[in-house]
C-alpha cells in the first residue's frame, strides 16, 4: 500500500480495483465509492460519524468520511477505469488516528480487491509506531514554542489542530481539541514531550476508555451548544456524547470524567437511563471545575469565503459552499460572498455596490471604514404568515463582495441586526 507520511502526518493512498462479477467488468467510480461507503458503516460503525457521496463529472465520484471529530474528513476520489485516491489529514487527531487510517486502508483493499500501489518508497513507515510518533512530536514541538512565544508577547492565543474557519473565545495559552492550556502548560510541554501528548486526542492506538473519553471531550469543546437542542442534529450530537462516556466508564472509571458537563448534557437533553442517574450523583459530590466546558459558551468567529463575522457561540450553524447559515434564538445571519472581477481586473467596491444593491433605495443604509463600503436597507417580512425584522445588507472591499440576510423575531433586535451587518469585515 502507498502511503506518504511527510511532516504533517497526511496519510495518501493510490489504488486500482480490480474487475468484478461473474463477467469481470469494472465497477464505476460511483459504484465503488457506495460499496466503500456501505462497508465502513459496516464494519466501523462506532468510528464512522457521517459519509457525504457525490457524482463529480462524468467519470468520477467523491466520497467523505467524518471519523473523528477532531480530524477533518477522508476524501477518496475514484474514477470508472479503476483508480482510486485517499487523502487523510490525520496530524490533528494524533498518531493513534493515522495508524487507524491505514489500518481500514489496509482492510478496505482486502474486502474490496482495490491494490495499492508500492511505488513510494515511504510507505514502509505507515505502520510502523515509531516513525508516526516521531512525526507527530515533530509537527508539535515547533507549534508549541510558536504558541509560547506568542502568549509571552501578550499576541493572541493560537489554535492548534481546530477546525478551520472557525475561531473561539478562549482564555490561556493555546486552544487544543481538547481544550485550553495556560502558559505554565506549554513551558512544561516544550520541555517534556509526555506532557504535550495531553492535548492529543488520539495517541495511542488502542481504542481503549481513554480514546473513547477524548473522543466525547472533542466534542463536547467543539462542538456542543450548551443550550437544549434545536434544530437537526443536536440531540444526536448529545447522544453521541452520551454514548462515548458511558462506554467508556466502565472501561476505566477512574479517568477524569467531565461530571458537571455530563450532567448539564443530561438534563437539557432529558435523559434519564442508569447511566445518567450516576452522572447526578456524582457531580454532587465532585468538586465543580473553574472553568466550564465548551468553547461555544463563549462568542465565536466565523470565517466563509474570505469574510469574518462573530455570534454567539450558541448559534446553529450549517456551511455550504455557497452559504453559511447560523442561527438561534428568534436570530438568523445567512452570508454569501464572492470573488469580484471585470476584464480590467478586481471590481471596486462602490462598482460592486451599485449592481446588487441598487434596488435598496433612497433610504438605504450606508457604512464605510477605510476601504470596505457597505449598504443595507431595515424593513419588515410577513410573508410566513408572522412578522419579522429583515436586514438586507452588502459589503464589499476591492475585488470581494458579500450578501448577507439577517432575521430577527423581537423588534428591539433591530440594533442587534445592523451592527451585525457593519461588523462583518473581510479577512
Amino acid at each position: 500500500m502507498a502511503s506518504l507520511l511527510d511532516r504533517q502526518l497526511i496519510a495518501r493512498a493510490t489504488g486500482q480495483a480490480s474487475r468484478r462479477g461473474l463477467i469481470l467488468r469494472q465497477p464505476s467510480g460511483e459504484q465503488l465509492l457506495a460499496d466503500v461507503e456501505a462497508w465502513l458503516l459496516v464494519e466501523y460503525p462506532d468510528a464512522v460519524r457521517r459519509t457525504h457521496l457525490r457524482p463529480t463529472g462524468d467519470d468520477q465520484a467523491h466520497l467523505t468520511v467524518a471519523l473523528h471529530p477532531a480530524a477533518p474528513d477522508l476524501r477518496m476520489l475514484a474514477w470508472d477505469n479503476g483508480r482510486v485516491d485517499v487523502v487523510a489529514e490525520t496530524v490533528a487527531a494524533g498518531p493513534g488516528y493515522h495508524r487507524f487510517v491505514g489500518r481500514v486502508l489496509e482492510r478496505l483493499g482486502l474486502e474490496l480487491s482495490i491494490t495499492w500501489s508500492r511505488e513510494d518508497p515511504l510507505d514502509v513507515t505507515f505502520g510502523e509506531r515509531p516513525v508516526v510518533e516521531q512525526a507527530y512530536l515533530t509537527w508539535l514541538g515547533p507549534r508549541l514554542v510558536r504558541a509560547h512565544k506568542a502568549a509571552s508577547a501578550g499576541r493572541p492565543a493560537p489554535q492548534l489542530g481546530l477546525p478551520e474557519g472557525t475561531r473561539y473565545t478562549f482564555d490561556g495559552g493555546i486552544a487544543t481539541a481538547l481544550g485550553p492550556r495556560d502558559i505554565s502548560w506549554l513551558e512544561a510541554a516544550i520541555a517534556d514531550p509526555r506532557v504535550a501528548v495531553d492535548v492529543t486526542p488520539w495517541w495511542a492506538d488502542a481504542t481503549d476508555a481513554r480514546y473513547l473519553l477524548n473522543r466525547a471531550l472533542c466534542l463536547m469543546w467543539l462542538d456542543v451548544r450548551w443550550r437544549a437542542p434545536a434544530v437537526q442534529g443536536e440531540s444526536e450530537l448529545i447522544d453521541e456524547v452520551h454514548r462515548l462516556l458511558s462506554k467508556a466508564f466502565p472501561l476505566d472509571p477512574g479517568l477524569p470524567y467531565p461530571w458537571h458537563a455530563w450532567r448539564e448534557l443530561a438534563r437539557v437533553r432529558g435523559l434519564y437511563d442508569h447511566m445518567a442517574g450516576q452522572v447526578i450523583d456524582r457531580a454532587k459530590i465532585m468538586q465543580a471545575p473553574s472553568t466550564l466546558l465548551g468553547y461555544r459558551r463563549a462568542p465565536v468567529v466565523l470565517t466563509h469565503a474570505g469574510w469574518v463575522l462573530e455570534v454567539p457561540g450558541s448559534f446553529a450553524e450549517v456551511r455550504t459552499e455557497d452559504e453559511l447559515w447560523v442561527g438561534g434564538a428568534g436570530r438568523t445571519i445567512t452570508l454569501a460572498a464572492t470573488a469580484t472581477g471585470t476584464p480590467s481586473g478586481p471590481m471596486g467596491a462602490q462598482d460592486f455596490l451599485d449592481q446588487v444593491a441598487g434596488n435598496l433605495g433612497s433610504k438605504a443604509l450606508m457604512h464605510r471604514a477605510g476601504p470596505l463600503l457597505g449598504r443595507a436597507r431595515l424593513m419588515t417580512d410577513s410573508s410566513s404568515g408572522v412578522e419579522i425584522g429583515v436586514v438586507e445588507g452588502f459589503m464589499a472591499v476591492r475585488g470581494s463582495g458579500a450578501v448577507v440576510r439577517i432575521t430577527f423575531d423581537d423588534p428591539e433586535d433591530w440594533h442587534w441586526a445592523l451592527d451585525t451587518w457593519r461588523a462583518l469585515v473581510p479577512g
